[in-house]
């Protein structure tokens, strides 16, 4: 893509303010509302950059956990950045003058704000998108999402799917792709070095 391809971008051509060609809001956030108690923010990013694209499987709602990666379609989305302008007024991880890099949701009235760690994770699962509007993302890296809901998991163990709430009320199901999947007796993200050699996948909806 060239320079200003973010103008040009049928995703965001139309959000950019229009005054400032490459001033663009977008949702920031310190992760899920649920596991930092602070609610994401609309702010002004001055987009200068882009970073790189962004895997996006997808696979169908009738799928079981781990979804087969035969059975998985897969898209791109373009990584942009830029300096964020304003500073939040509740957030702590992100402040003014700082470089943001962000992602095109379906379904979110803004682009989303996305960590290295959460492009790194995105890769390895599927969503199910939203059952209101559409979205198919997340404000956390999915392993983070998964040990929000189930901090009492069974040691050894790791999700391998899970369902969330969106923030507009409907439900988004995230399931790892098979090849992602640890296997048994393999210490997962997140889990213990010491898991047992017997450790199996488990799956629960929240």
């Amino acid at each position: 893509m060239s320079e200003a391809s973010w103008r040009v971008d049928p995703d965001l051509r139309d959000k950019f303010h229009p005054d400032h060609p490459n001033d663009v809001q977008v949702i920031v956030h310190d992760g899920e509302p649920r596991r930092t108690k602070k609610p994401p923010e609309a702010c002004w990013v001055q987009v200068d950059r882009v970073v790189g694209t962004m895997k996006v499987p997808s696979g169908p709602p009738d799928a079981k956990p781990p979804i087969p990666p035969n059975a998985i379609r897969w898209s791109e989305r373009t990584v942009y950045g830029g300096k964020l302008l304003n500073q939040p007024k509740n957030l702590t991880s992100v402040r003014a003058g700082e470089i943001v890099t962000f992602v095109h949701c379906a379904g979110m009235p803004h682009p989303l704000a996305i960590t290295p760690e959460y492009r790194a994770e995105r890769e390895k699962w599927t969503f199910v998108p939203c059952s209101k509007c559409g979205a198919d993302q997340g404000l956390d890296p999915p392993t983070t999402m998964a040990r929000t809901r189930f901090p009492d998991a069974p040691a050894g163990s790791f999700p391998i799917a899970f369902t969330a709430f969106c923030p507009c009320g409907g439900t988004m199901v995230l399931s790892m792709i098979e090849d992602a999947a640890p296997r048994p007796g393999a210490p997962s993200a997140g889990a213990s070095t010491h898991s047992s050699p017997g450790a199996k996948p488990w799956w629960k909806v929240w």
